[in-house]
């Protein structure tokens, strides 16, 4: 496998000069030429009107694939690249010290006698687009260099500098030890994950950190980490272990991913703060924010139908209203109006159309919407995960959205709309007494409000547009 031949640029900063392995990367692009690498939006083709109706509306779908950057890119942007040059500054391979302690980590005669490798955790609402955010900015980065021209180092010499790897539901340290084996495998060629696999979890742990110290790896990219919320407490421990050795033996950076649920993360131990690294949190847009006005006007500009139909102040406060500054369901939106006026021969786009297609499309995202508007975040974000999984396993998603209502004793409104979800798969779904209990109470709360249902601060009875 090939992979880039590093080249480098002498810094100026005193701390990184003559480490390679900082030398060789790019150095920091502006705002603006970031903007221009990062950025991959769809245009509305020139030739519309002589594309057939089915090419159109399999072109609906392309702006949900595509990348509109907001002010939090270059932020992170910057921030990262910030942890990765830091983090490699105490790991220069030709200073003799870092052999040194290599080796001690090698032998476990090494005691940590530094500050934690900087780190940073990323967290935001479902639906906004912290993935889309991490991916767009690796691709700025080369993930692996390869030290052929260098004077001093080995010309076989490889650095590897990001891993990235997404935390399944219900993981085990063991597992994660494991995907980030096999992916130090694909760039060497070696078996370590095989060999790995036969370990219990801590020596697991233990040969992966003096794996990861010998390879001076760059930074580990953990996504979807509120799935270490679904572990058992004591494979938590080993989990949150796991990070503390990347970090404080091996000295490597780490940067954590995941919706607003795994918060919680922190909250259960103080310490945990510290261990999942310095917090970013990326909420839903307001109506008046510049970014929101950018990926709206972006959005909306991709109508595939005959006729454009200029964006008003009345649309955008509906689509704000069914959307609540959700990228994810912005473009879903869009795409899905597209669809519905192509196959059913309608010209333009309208308030009555952007409204059906909220009602018949939208299914389970409504539940997770009105818990947005009414503040309940973790509801919000476990709705919005679990709609993803619709398709897969009926018999979990009916246990979650119970388990969600009982944990957020909905009423009104949002007992209606998660009721509505479960409704359909009862006569296959055996309720237990909990769950039986549960289900009761929603239907009280929809029979008490059905004749007083609340006008809500946009004017609204009941349920949301």
């Amino acid at each position: 496998m090939s992979y880039k031949i590093a080249e480098y640029i002498p810094s100026d900063n005193t701390d990184f000069m003559g480490n390679p392995f900082i030398e060789c990367l790019p150095p920091r692009l502006t705002c603006d030429d970031f903007w221009d690498v990062v950025n991959n939006l769809v245009d509305v083709p020139d030739n519309l009107h002589e594309l057939s109706v089915e090419t159109r509306e399999q072109k609906a779908a392309n702006i949900m694939k595509s990348v509109c950057p907001t002010s939090e890119y270059f932020d992170i942007y910057c921030d990262f690249l910030n942890i990765l040059k830091e983090g490699l500054a105490d790991r220069n391979p030709l200073n003799e010290e870092v052999k040194k302690w290599q080796n001690q980590v090698a032998t476990s005669s090494y005691q940590r006698n530094r500050t934690t490798a900087p780190s940073l955790k990323f967290t935001g609402y479902s639906g906004m687009g912290k993935t889309t955010v991490i991916d767009s900015i690796l691709t700025t980065i080369e993930p692996v260099y390869m030290h052929s021209q260098h004077a001093l180092l080995n010309p076989h010499t490889l650095q590897i500098v990001y891993i990235k790897i997404d935390i399944p539901a219900e993981a085990s340290s063991h597992m994660i030890c494991l995907m980030i084996a096999s992916q130090i495998d694909a760039v060497l060629g070696t078996n370590y994950e095989e060999q790995y696999e036969k370990l219990r979890r801590s020596p697991c742990i233990k040969k992966l950190v003096t794996l990861c110290s010998s390879l001076l790896v760059g930074v580990i990219i953990f996504d979807e980490i509120h799935n270490i919320c679904f572990t058992a407490p004591n494979e938590r421990k080993k989990i949150f272990m796991l990070f503390d050795q990347l970090t404080q033996v091996a000295r490597i950076p780490t940067l954590k991913i995941g919706t607003s649920k795994a918060n919680r993360l922190s909250e259960q131990e103080f310490t945990n703060a510290r261990r999942l690294g310095i917090p970013h949190e990326w909420r839903n847009y307001k109506p008046d924010s510049t970014d929101w006005d950018i990926l709206i006007n972006y959005a909306w500009d991709y109508q595939l139908t005959d006729t454009y139909v200029e964006l008003n102040i009345e649309i955008k406060n509906k689509i704000y209203s069914l959307t609540q500054g959700i990228p994810h369901c912005l473009f879903f939106l869009i795409e899905q109006c597209n669809k519905y006026c192509l196959r059913n021969g309608l010209p333009a786009f309208t308030l009555k159309i952007i409204q059906h297609v909220y009602d018949t499309k939208f299914s389970i995202m409504r539940s997770s919407l009105i818990a947005l508007r009414h503040g309940k975040i973790d509801a919000f974000d476990d709705i919005m995960t679990t709609s993803r999984e619709l398709d897969k396993e009926i018999q979990k998603l009916i246990k979650q959205l119970l388990k969600i209502a009982e944990e957020n004793k909905f009423t009104g409104a949002e007992a209606k709309a998660i009721h509505e979800q479960i409704e359909p798969y009862l006569p296959e779904y055996k309720l237990t007494q909990k769950e039986a209990r549960t289900l009761k109470k929603l239907e009280k709360e929809i029979a008490s409000e059905a004749s007083a249902l609340p006008i809500d601060e946009d004017g609204y009875e009941g349920l949301p547009l």
